[in-house]
């Protein structure tokens, strides 16, 4: 080797060549990433974004009847089984319905009132069993059907018409579990009322989930 290349390697340092190269490699990388990425990450949160949460009422689960019109229905509880009587328009007879997953609801039998007793009604139920009047209750008279419509009011200046039931011959409501019954010839529906979620409160939860306690000062 010639005194010149020596003198010029002298000064060579091979470890800092692999690190200063590996440095820019990264580097270059990292910005053709961002310039192939970016505009589709974009994209992809514009797209994805969540609409605002609204208020609603939506049906959650329908079962065909038979044998004839429901005048009224009675909710009780049986363990962790929901039960819904759907009396009949003729007063001797009501439908047992479980309703415990709203989204299958299954008729269990028609429940017959008393042999010869003529028309009656439900005037109390307690899971599996019930008191039996001989009276019609004030209830079942008949009446005419009605329409019920659920209306969307998330926008007061253009309200419109969500959903529409009609020749309703009963309805029912459940409060405890946020459930609305409905009765027409296409059968019972069952619609669940839901309360839109207030993103200040959701964000302020995950925040605490996130950075505990410590964040909004020691606990009193």
């Amino acid at each position: 080797m010639s005194e010149t290349l020596q003198a010029q390697l002298s000064g060579f340092d091979a470890k800092k060549l692999v690190v200063t190269t590996t440095y820019y490699r990264f580097s270059s990388a990292v910005l053709l990433a961002g310039l192939i990425l970016g505009p589709a990450a974009s994209a992809k949160n514009k797209k994805t974004a969540a609409p605002d949460p609204k208020d609603e009422i939506e049906v959650v689960g329908h079962i065909p009847l038979t044998g004839g019109p429901v005048k009224r229905f009675v909710a009780t509880q049986h363990y962790s089984s929901y039960y819904l009587y759907a009396e009949r328009e003729a007063g001797g007879s009501a439908t047992l319905v479980d309703v415990t997953k709203t989204g299958e609801p299954a008729v269990l039998g028609d429940v017959a009132y008393a042999p010869n007793s003529g028309s009656g009604s439900l005037t109390v139920v307690a899971g599996t069993a019930a008191l039996v009047s001989n009276e019609p209750a004030a209830s079942t008279s008949v009446t005419a059907p009605q329409t019920i419509r659920i209306m969307d009011f998330s926008d007061p200046k253009a309200p419109k018409v969500a959903r529409e039931f009609t020749g309703v011959t009963a309805m029912s409501r459940d409060g405890g579990r946020g459930l609305i019954f409905i009765a027409n010839a296409d059968g019972i529906w069952i619609l669940r009322q839901h309360f839109a979620e207030d993103p200040e409160v959701q964000r302020a939860y995950e925040d605490y989930v996130i950075y505990g306690p410590s964040m909004y000062g020691p606990r009193r």
